[in-house]
């Protein structure tokens, strides 16, 4: 014989406050797979898109790209001028620069600003002239510079820079690429500790009178092999 189990009312009530709890739990892990499983799918679908992207190689125009270059006299005034690149290539997949290689030539150093001369009485090829001594790049030594770019994650290329036959690690701050089958233009800024590439001007002020920094605009356009 079967005995007839009998529930009260009130344990009833808690069973299927139970139940009901139960059923809210098992929805809501359902949705929470859902959700990080469209995510995962996005995320992936991008990386594969990148990943199957096939890598171009961009070569550099020396006539349409430019350099400008910032250097400044604590407290005083600075000085800017451009810089010729001499030859340079940029490897790319999709959006993201795989590599590259931006060869300038420190011969072509030119002053644009001219107020500083004003007071002095100088002009600025006395300026040229001082940066190419061994003051500062020793040009006569070491007539290029690079960078050589290494990676590229967000809006930061990592490369190895190049200087006076020394070369440091940098980073240069990209904005406003653009990157198509056919060409590739954008812009980056760059700016290097000086006395990291023996840059030190002997100076009755003990070099102090010199900003350290000094800021590269780097302005590229170059089209694909």
């Amino acid at each position: 014989m079967f005995c007839k189990t009998s529930i009260k009312p009130e344990n009833r009530k808690i069973m299927k406050r139970n139940y009901a709890t139960i059923l809210a739990a098992g929805a809501l892990l359902i949705l929470s797979a859902c959700g990080t499983s469209g995510t995962k799918s996005e995320e992936t679908t991008e990386e594969k898109s990148n990943a199957n992207a096939t890598e171009v190689k961009y070569m550099v125009s020396d006539e349409s790209s430019t350099v400008a270059w910032l250097g400044e006299v604590a407290g005083v005034y600075s000085h800017n001028g451009v810089i010729d690149i001499s030859e340079g290539a940029v490897m790319a997949k999709g959006e993201t620069i795989t590599g590259g290689n931006i060869v300038i030539d420190m011969t072509t150093i030119q002053p644009l600003d001219t107020a500083s001369y004003t007071a002095s009485g100088k002009k600025p090829q006395d300026l040229v002239d001082h940066l190419t001594t061994d003051d500062f790049f020793l040009v006569k030594e070491y007539p290029t510079a690079s960078f050589k770019i290494k990676s590229h994650k967000g809006d930061q290329l990592i490369g190895d820079l190049t200087i006076r036959g020394i070369t440091k690690e940098a980073s240069a701050t990209v904005s406003g690429l653009e990157v198509s089958p056919k060409a590739l233009k954008g812009s980056a800024k760059l700016v290097f500790n000086r006395q990291d590439f023996d840059v030190k001007w002997v100076h009755y002020m003990k070099d102090m009178v010199l900003s350290d920094d000094i800021t590269l605009d780097i302005n590229l356009s170059a089209s694909a092999m």
